[in-house]
Order: C-alpha cells, then sequence, then structure tokens
C-alpha cells in the first residue's frame, strides 16, 4: 500500500500539514523533540485509530487545541484503488472514517492500511512476555486470513462469559456451558497460528541470516499440552481455573519461542541482536504479506541511527529498500541515513513542529 496524501491538525506540538509522501523512502529529521516521532504517530493513528505512545489517545490532541485530526489517501499499486481514511477525535469522542463513511471498528482502517512499526520500545517484541508475540502472529494473520478475526472475537467473547463465571463461583456444568465455543474457535485460531508460523520460517531464516549471521529456531507453543486437545485440556483445568477464578488453558496463553541450541533468544542475544532480530520478524510478515495478497505494509521506523551501530543499519535499510515497501523513517540528521539508494524519495525537515519538505 502506497499512503500519496496525509493531512495532519491538532496532533501534539505539529503545525497543520498537508503532505504528499514518496512512494519509497520518506526521511524525516530535525532536533530532538521537534516533532518528527509525532509524524510518525499521525500515521499509526490512521492505521490503528490509537497511538504507540500513550494508552490514551486524547493525550495526542496538541496544547491548547479542542482536538485533532488525521485524514490520509492510500492507493494500492497493483489495482490502483484508491481509499480514504480518516481520525478525528475531540477532547470528548473518536470519529472514524472510510472513504467519507462514518465507521465504526478501527479494523477496517487496519485492513485498507497494514502497517508495520519499529522503534526503540520493538524489542519488547521479544524482552517482555508472550502477550506480545502472540500480537505479532495475530497481526498477521488479521492481513492474510479472513476467517481469524470473527474466530478470535467469537473466542474472546466465551473467554470472558467463563472467566465470569468461574470468578463468581459458578458451577463446573454451569462453567463448561461456553466451553464448547472455546474448543470450535480456539483449536481454529491454534491451527491458523501453527501455519502461519511454519509459512514464515524459511522468509524469517534467511532475513535472520542476512542481519544476524545465524537464523534461530522458531516455534509455536498453543497454550496447552501437545498431547491432548483443548476441550480434555479446559476439563482438566476445571478446578484450578475455578480456585483461581480465570482460564489458565487455550490459544490466549500460547508463545512464540524464538530458541538458538535450544536456549530462548532473550538469555543468549546482545540487546543489538535482539534488535535486529525483531526488525528480521517484521520484515518477514511483510514478505509473506506481499506473496500471499500482493500488498505491502508501510514502514514506519523511529530513530534506528541511534539505536543501530552503521554497518547494521545499512543491512536493515539494504532489505527495507529491496523489499519495495513505502518506509518513513527519523533521523536527527540527514546525513545519519542515506536513502540515495531509493528511486522515489523525499526529505522531510521538522522544526518546532513545523513539517517542510527539502527540495
Amino acid at each position: 500500500m502506497i499512503l500519496t496524501r496525509i493531512g495532519i491538525r491538532g496532533v501534539r506540538n505539529l503545525e497543520d500539514a498537508e503532505l504528499q509522501p514518496a512512494a519509497g523512502a520518506n526521511l524525516v529529521y530535525g532536533p530532538n523533540a521537534s516533532g518528527k516521532t509525532s509524524l510518525l504517530e499521525a500515521v499509526y493513528l490512521l492505521a490503528h485509530a490509537r497511538s504507540f505512545r500513550t494508552a490514551q489517545i486524547r493525550h495526542v490532541i496538541g496544547t491548547d487545541q479542542k482536538g485533532m485530526l488525521v485524514h490520509g489517501h492510500i492507493v494500492d499499486p497493483e489495482g490502483e484503488k484508491e481509499n480514504r481514511l480518516g481520525i478525528e477525535r475531540t477532547r470528548e469522542s473518536t470519529t472514524l472514517r472510510l472513504n467519507q463513511q462514518t465507521v465504526r471498528q478501527s479494523s477496517l482502517l487496519a485492513q485498507k492500511l497494514p502497517l508495520q512499526l519499529l522503534t526503540p520500545e520493538s524489542i519488547r517484541l521479544l524482552e517482555q512476555g508472550p502477550g506480545q508475540r502472540r500480537r505479532y502472529l495475530d497481526w498477521g494473520l488479521f492481513h492474510v486470513e479472513h476467517a481469524f478475526h470473527s474466530a478470535w472475537n467469537e473466542y474472546s467473547r466465551a473467554l470472558k462469559q467463563r472467566n465470569a463465571g468461574l470468578r463468581s463461583g459458578a458451577k463446573p456444568e454451569q462453567v463448561r456451558l461456553w466451553d464448547t465455543s472455546l474448543v470450535e474457535r480456539g483449536e481454529q485460531i491454534s491451527r491458523l497460528r501453527e501455519r502461519y508460523v511454519e509459512s514464515l520460517k524459511d522468509t524469517l531464516s534467511r532475513i535472520s541470516e542476512r542481519l544476524l549471521g545465524f537464523a534461530p529456531d522458531f516455534a509455536y507453543r498453543r497454550g496447552w499440552k501437545k498431547e491432548i486437545d483443548l476441550e480434555s485440556a479446559l476439563e482438566a483445568s476445571l478446578e484450578r481455573d475455578r480456585q483461581h477464578g480465570v482460564t489458565s488453558v487455550g490459544p490466549h496463553r500460547a508463545d512464540l519461542v524464538c530458541l538458538v541450541n535450544g536456549v530462548p533468544v532473550q538469555d543468549r542475544f546482545s540487546r543489538g541482536q535482539l534488535k535486529m532480530l525483531v526488525c528480521a520478524m517484521r520484515l518477514a510478515q511483510a514478505e509473506h504479506l506481499a506473496q500471499v495478497q500482493s500488498r505491502r505494509p508501510i514502514f514506519l521506523v523511529d530513530d534506528i541511527a541511534a539505536e543501530l551501530d552503521p554497518d547494521r543499519r545499512n543491512a536493515l535499510l539494504a532489505i527495507l529498500r529491496e523489499s519495495g515497501v513505502q518506509l518513513f523513517l527519523t533521523a536527527t540528521e540527514r546525513e545519519q541515513l542515506d536513502v540515495t539508494g531509493w528511486e522515489s524519495r523525499k526529505m522531510f525537515h521538522v522544526e518546532h513542529g513545523k513539517i517542510a519538505e527539502v527540495v
């Protein structure tokens, strides 16, 4: 996908702006705290209707502003179909628009604008708990498996009801009423995730070899013992679940395990290696999406010059260039990142919240 236009109003310290990004690399540079990351945040808002910097979207509204608005035009290069996306936030409410129609589900925007984000905090994918890695898998499935989103919503509703019953001290037969939905959708989700991990492995190994010099092993752990089905696992854990008031088995407990010689990468890799592995994981997803649907996500890359040494930085930029994705990346100085290899490229200077295209 290509973002051909973006309009920004009332976002943090940014002055109102109308930009026409390049289809290739867009380098956004300027001093610290000038508004570079806020520009990436605006693009992220357009795709997800939420921020990657704060859990409260109202905090994105600039000081002394009544609200904020981000709108954009995206084009599918294959079909040349244009979609118009928009998000408007006041102090009281949020309005989402798709092709000038108000919509309620942010997933409709995410579906139109697949987006990958690489920031200094992206290392949490490997350093923090399994929830981060489940979200990684689910991003890919959301974009390539039409059945996944509805299956996950149904599973989540049943899980919420079962947990409510467990917390209220419901009798076993009442708790079991939700097991049919959990089993049907839970095993469907697990099959989709297992298949997705298998489909990523070759690409992930190849990219990891380029960025790290070797490839870790990846395995999906489904969230219950592999020798039994989910129905049996739920029954076996019922008394324990009643004691603790929560469902302890199922795909909501799954994990994607990354190992080197049988040891988790978190215990073996340096911080720099973990960062490169996260980059490889995101790039592998982008390539898989292109192979399956002939669509490419937009990449937002924040402050890699401060996070990666020149060799790793150049290796990452080379793969991003070869991938054909549209790229927005930030730096404090324009010389820190070399984007001359892109046929389509633009530079934007940001200072005191004012964005100016550099010709």
